[in-house]
């Protein structure tokens, strides 16, 4: 709900809400209650267009011990100096290099830095997708995934909408992380109702996954032959694991994979659904200072092959998956 007055509240915006859930087509047993998802989209900036974008990937460390901290009650968020600093090095990194779009990790960003992330992502017009630290209220474990998408409002005036989506599926050990500390996760007060969306946002359309959503096949495909990007912040030791899921996301919903997790793990990637030999645009794995690393990604080139019905041998992209609709660029 507090979503919902945030977007109406600009008026270049136009959002589009499903009457009612959808319910899923997997059928449930008859010991299980059944699955209802929820396929909202979010129209921001206008109808542009864009033949490509800039984006860039945040590869920086966030300690356990950040995590936990922002969990517990005798213990405070880590906002020290050292942290903002590394901070505002990534976010100046951005600036200087032109980037359109910028991906964090999951719980990367302390509650109380929303603001300050959403003024930025304002001031500069630049569009920031990123994981907050985990917000107890009431015992209750909060883990949301943020969306500042900057607009102008008539032409001219700075504005950013705030799109604001609590995780969907909590990873097995953050369960046990949030249950030994006498909390509950966030995601266990709605049973079995789910919520996702896709972004329009200067002629690209996207959808965001938090970590262990990705794990669900059927949510995973959710956006198929919709949208042009899937973006996934994590923080996920498994990297290996969640690498298999991404090579099969890129192919199956044959859109740009997009992937930021903390430098330790590693596994922050782009990837295109093309050969293998050229799949990988970008791929990185530690480092003890924070950097900044970015990468063109073509639009224009990837929709032009989706709405061919036989592609051609000198195609650079891989076939379309079975079950693609090529007319679903129209509508992009």
């Amino acid at each position: 709900e507090g979503l919902k007055n945030v977007a109406a509240g600009a008026n270049p915006i136009s959002i589009k809400l499903g009457a009612r859930p959808k319910k899923s087509k997997e059928k449930a047993s008859k010991k299980n209650k059944k699955e209802f998802i929820c396929k909202s989209e979010f129209k921001i900036g206008g109808n542009s267009k864009s033949d490509n974008i800039k984006l860039a990937i945040a590869n920086l460390l966030i300690p356990e011990s950040d995590v936990i901290s922002a969990l517990r009650k005798d213990k405070r968020p880590n906002i020290s100096i050292e942290r903002q600093k590394k901070l505002y090095g990534i976010l100046n990194s951005a600036i200087e290099e032109e980037s359109d779009l910028l991906i964090f990790p999951e719980v990367a960003i302390p509650v109380s830095w929303l603001p300050f992330m959403l003024s930025f992502a304002r001031r500069n017009q630049m569009a920031i997708i990123f994981g907050l630290e985990h917000w107890v209220i009431n015992d209750v474990a909060y883990n949301f995934i943020v969306e500042a998408m900057p607009f102008k409002s008539n032409g001219k005036y700075k504005s950013c909408a705030a799109i604001i989506r609590l995780k969907n599926h909590y990873a097995p050990s953050e369960k046990d992380l949030i249950k030994n500390l006498r909390l509950i996760s966030a995601c266990d007060t709605r049973s079995n109702v789910y919520s996702y969306h896709s972004v329009k946002w200067r002629g690209v359309s996207f959808s965001t996954y938090n970590c262990f959503e990705l794990s669900d096949i059927t949510h995973r495909v959710l956006f198929k032959s919709e949208i042009d990007m899937l973006f996934a912040c994590v923080w996920n030791k498994d990297t290996n694991y969640y690498q298999h899921i991404l090579e099969s996301t890129v192919r199956d919903l044959h859109c740009y994979t997009v992937q930021s997790n903390t430098s330790q793990y590693g596994g922050s990637c782009v990837l295109r659904p093309t050969k293998t030999e050229s799949k990988t645009m970008m791929y990185v794995k530690g480092g003890d200072n924070s950097c900044l690393l970015t990468t063109k990604v073509d639009i224009k080139s990837l929709r032009e092959f989706q709405y061919q019905s036989t592609p051609l041998k000198s195609d650079f992209f891989k076939h379309l998956p079975p079950g693609y609709n090529s007319d679903g660029v129209l509508n992009r």
